[in-house]
């Protein structure tokens, strides 16, 4: 029984084996004599089981009742051998005999509850048992132990990590800040009822705690807020992201914004916000107004520009540097398209060497050439003058000509009928001094006095004066029949013109028929102011004149009617030998003078062939290049 307690008592207190040798039968026999000893150990050793069981907390259950009776048999025992020794001095045996009862109840009580508790103790953990389980738990505490360690060495790097991350981040931060602060975007973020959470970056005019907290109907004005809403509102409803540009008023001027907006989704999928930037595009704006003012106001210029180059016989072409064609204006009128050709497609010799040495002198020395060109375009021959500039990229790399042609062919026509005009000049002036000198003479051999003679002679003179302002008018060309015809009736012509009747078909006169022919009217013209149908005031003079196509010959006729009686002159004059001899010797013609008594008449038949104006293209030779 002992011994059962024994062990018990050790495997319940977890003593040192030293504390479960006081319970041995031996150790008890060898302390018998001793009973005060044995009752103070029987009374600590109770205390002490008592002390350890609560610290462990085996005060419960059935280890808890073996510990409480364990430690009531004991003291019991103690009190036993405590009443033995106090009857050393004291005979109180009955006490003693109280006390061995009670201690044998319990001891019994202990006994059997102990023995009802056997099967109970006997499935607690043996000592080596206990071993092995410590042993396991001391593995599994240094395994963990291990484990703690790895995770603390796992809880550095990540911490290390981590503060590197938190570096990083804060130093991108920054550059986002600056990044975003310079190029005037603003970040931020709404909730589902577009209420604004974190702004970064505000503008116009607005700060965090302006906007944070708030939505956009409380911040926008119209009607860029009914805008900006009904994207958000979509993008939240769709879950699709949008962007869209908006002007929104800024005191009394506006800023337009491109703005991108995107959802931000909740935990199970569905929209429970957006995230967005709104980037200021107020300058981008201006300048693509201005770009389209600019391309607006420049394409009205090219406009005017083609059209005064059209209108002005001016070609404008750039060409590379192998002088191929890479934009022009030409038209239809100089060969049509000529984008891609080059000057050798275009061009024969002589010209296409000029030309091109021309635009080559140009690139190598970098200078401005120009030079006058003659140019053969299907059966005519055209004058430019050809200006060639060299044409630089903007790094300064030649890339080739810029050429202007401007088209001098009625300018080169002019010049030679200038040329041919002077001559004829020339030549009339020679002829025309010569009839003044043949004027004067005849005049001052027929004239009595110097009076007389300057009033013929300078009638005549006005005569061939007029002459000449027709020729003149005509560019020296010549001059109608008709203009002559009344060119010399003028100054005699009466107020009642019906007098005077000039009809026929239109005739060109050369400049030498028509000279002929003036001198030749005015002195009829002159006589009948004198001395025929003009001299009074019904006679009638008519001028007729018709062509035969069969010979041809002009037929001109001079009738005089209801003048004074007319009487043939006694002596040839001056007036007389123009009409009769100077016209007929002059221009061939056949000529008849009828002085009849009723009206002097005269009729001229003329060769055609010796009145019409002749075309003299010859040209004088120019320098051209390449030609």
């Amino acid at each position: 029984m002992d011994s059962v307690l024994t062990y018990l008592f050790g495997a319940a207190s977890f003593m040192p084996h030293g504390y479960c040798l006081l319970w041995r039968p031996d150790l008890v026999a060898l302390h018998a004599v001793s009973d005060a000893a044995i009752a103070l150990a029987y009374f600590a050793i109770p205390i002490a089981i008592l002390a350890l069981a609560r610290r462990r907390g085996d005060l419960t259950g059935d280890t808890g009742k073996v510990v409480v009776l364990f430690a009531a048999f004991i003291i019991a025992c103690g009190l036993t051998h405590l009443a033995g020794l106090i009857t050393l001095w004291v005979p109180a045996y009955g006490l003693q005999g109280l006390i061995k009862a009670a201690t044998a109840i319990i001891s019994i009580v202990a006994a059997v509850i102990i023995w009802r508790l056997v099967p109970a103790l006997t499935r607690l953990p043996s000592i080596s048992g206990i071993e092995a389980v410590n042993k396991q738990l001391v593995a599994e505490v240094e395994a963990r132990q291990r484990a703690f360690d790895e995770l603390e060495t796992a809880r550095n790097e990540l911490e290390r990590q981590v503060a590197e991350r938190t570096a990083e981040i804060h130093e991108v931060k920054k550059l986002y800040d600056a990044a975003t602060s310079g190029a005037q975007i603003t970040v931020f973020a709404q909730d589902s009822d577009l209420r604004y959470t974190w702004v970064h970056n505000p503008r116009l005019g607005l700060t965090v705690e302006d906007m944070v907290g708030y939505t956009d109907t409380q911040i926008l004005a119209e009607p860029a807020r009914s805008l900006i809403i009904s994207h958000k509102e979509r993008v939240l409803e769709t879950g699709e992201p949008e962007t869209f540009e908006v002007e929104v008023p800024e005191g009394s001027s506006t800023s337009w914004f491109r703005v991108d907006v995107t959802p931000a989704w909740g935990d199970h999928g569905e929209p429970k916000g957006l995230v967005g930037t709104a980037i200021d595009i107020t300058r981008s704006k201006r300048l693509e107004a201005m770009r389209s003012d600019l391309s607006r106001r420049l394409s009205a210029t090219v406009q005017r520009f083609n059209l005064a180059l059209r209108s002005s016989d001016i070609l404008v072409f750039s060409q590379d540097r192998d002088l191929r064609y890479t934009w022009s204006n030409w038209s239809a009128d100089y060969g049509g398209p000529v984008i891609g050709k080059t000057d050798a497609d275009l061009y024969q010799e002589p010209e296409r060497s000029g030309i091109i040495a021309l635009k080559k002198e140009a690139m190598e020395t970098e200078e401005v050439q120009s030079a006058e060109v003659r140019v053969h375009m299907d059966d005519e021959v055209r004058w430019f003058v050809l200006t060639a500039e060299p044409d630089f990229a903007p790094d300064g790399d030649l890339r080739g000509v810029i050429c202007a042609a401007v088209d001098i062919t009625e300018r080169k026509d002019y010049e030679q009928r200038m040329r041919l005009v002077m001559r004829e000049l020339s030549h009339r002036s020679k002829n025309l001094l010569a009839v003044v000198q043949a004027i004067a003479r005849q005049t001052a051999q027929q004239s009595e006095t110097v009076s007389e003679f300057l009033g013929k002679f300078g009638e005549r003179v006005r005569a061939l004066a007029g002459a000449q302002d027709l020729l003149v008018a005509g560019n020296w060309s010549g001059a109608s029949l008709r203009d002559v015809v009344h060119g010399q009736l003028g100054h005699y012509t009466p107020e009642d013109q019906d007098r005077i009747i000039v009809e026929g078909p239109d005739i060109r006169l050369s400049p030498d028929a028509m000279q002929t022919l003036s001198l030749a009217l005015h002195e009829l013209a002159t006589n009948a102011a004198k001395y025929g149908a003009l001299s009074n005031e019904v006679g009638k003079v008519g001028v007729t004149w018709s062509v035969d196509a069969d010979a041809p010959i002009l037929d001109l006729r001079w009738t005089e009617e209801g003048g004074p009686p007319v009487t043939k002159p006694s002596r040839r004059g001056f007036g007389r030998v123009v009409i009769e001899r100077n016209v007929a010797r002059s221009l061939e013609a056949d000529v008849n003078l009828d002085f009849a008594p009723d009206g002097f008449k005269a009729s001229f038949r003329i060769p055609l062939e010796q009145i019409r104006p002749r075309v003299d293209d010859d040209r004088d030779p120019q320098p051209v290049i390449g030609g």
